[in-house]
């Protein structure tokens, strides 16, 4: 009879060929979750196949349902619907009612297996490290409300997608759908028409003697494992791996070689038929070197995903004041 070694129980079990993993686990008094009783409607049975892959039962029409929903690697099983001809190595991957909120929210998201290839910019505001010092509290609303929202308006332009804010940085990736040479030139034509939006926003500040807003940025592209973070009303996608830390290595240099955008030799490789470069820079991190480069400005046409509709001021401006004048007339 075969065997089945269960983790992390560190259990041995039997188990018998005609019956599923979650069957012979609720046997040997294992309490192996199953919210939907073995319907594979859940998949709070999840387990993983440590060894013995090629001795577990091809997975059931609807365990490949659940199993392309959720993009599950091929060694991640539902119990309630593997069998096993012989010996296997698992591990459960659902322990308690924090694994189960989790996959309520994956159910939900169908966000798994979120590693992709994408193209990642870093946005920093520089040169004011005492901005939350020198503005009173509505000027940092004012002015840090004005740059974000134009921010987003080109990032949805391009069909990229804010993934992470923290304080002026803010982390966008390009090609989360579906991943080509597109995303890197995007990305690129993006960051380029994002320094445009904040020298004209500059010019307002200006004019009310806002200190000008400084813009660095970096872009790299790999393959980068994103991690959902579940808000209430939203879930933001944080990356981690090589591949976020590089772009946060570009843009910090910019501040000591003096430029604005610096990209890796990924993201030139695409675009150096388009792109004008100023400096080629070398990086250093740690024991290896990574080549950078200037970019000043794109030839072509913009790669535009999405046209922003801009009403007319006007018709702004009267949808404004029918929103608020009831509420004005009440109070008056």
């Amino acid at each position: 009879m075969p065997t089945l070694i269960c983790l992390p129980d560190n259990r041995l079990l039997e188990i018998d060929s005609n019956e599923t993993i979650l069957d012979a686990l609720l046997k040997g008094d294992i309490a192996h979750i199953s919210v939907c009783g073995g319907k594979a409607n859940c998949s709070t049975c999840r387990i993983m196949v440590l060894d013995g892959i090629k001795n577990c039962s091809p997975p059931t029409s609807i365990e490949q349902a659940l199993a392309k929903k959720l993009d599950f690697p091929f060694h991640v099983r539902l119990a309630c619907q593997t069998k096993l001809s012989n010996s296997a190595t698992i591990r459960r991957l659902v322990l308690d009612e924090g694994d189960i909120d989790l996959i309520d929210h994956q159910l939900t998201t169908g966000a798994i297996n979120t590693e992709r290839n994408v193209a990642l910019l870093m946005a920093n505001i520089r040169g004011a490290t005492n901005f939350d010092e020198v503005n009173f509290p509505y000027d940092i609303v004012y002015v840090m409300g004005r740059y974000f929202s134009q921010m987003q308006k080109i990032i949805e332009k391009y069909g990229g997608t804010i993934s992470n804010v923290m304080g002026r940085k803010m982390l966008v990736a390009f090609g989360l759908k579906e991943f080509d040479v597109s995303a890197t030139e995007r990305a690129t034509w993006a960051a380029l028409e994002m320094f445009k939006s904040v020298q004209e926003l500059n010019i307002l500040l200006n004019q009310m003697r806002y200190r000008p807003l400084n813009l660095s940025m970096g872009i790299h592209s790999g393959s980068v494992v994103f991690v959902p973070l579940v808000a209430a009303q939203s879930t933001l996608l944080t990356p981690l791996g090589e591949v976020a830390a590089t772009v946060n290595l570009l843009e910090s240099a910019n501040k000591l070689k003096r430029t604005q955008l610096l990209v890796s030799q990924d993201v030139y490789q695409v675009i150096k038929n388009q792109a004008s470069v100023g400096n080629q820079i070398t990086l250093k991190e740690k024991e290896t070197a990574l080549q950078a480069y200037e970019i000043l400005a794109m030839q072509g046409t913009p790669p535009i995903i999405k046209d922003v509709e801009l009403v007319p001021r006007r018709q702004r401006l009267l949808t404004f004041v029918k929103k608020f004048a009831g509420s004005w007339l009440k109070s008056s």
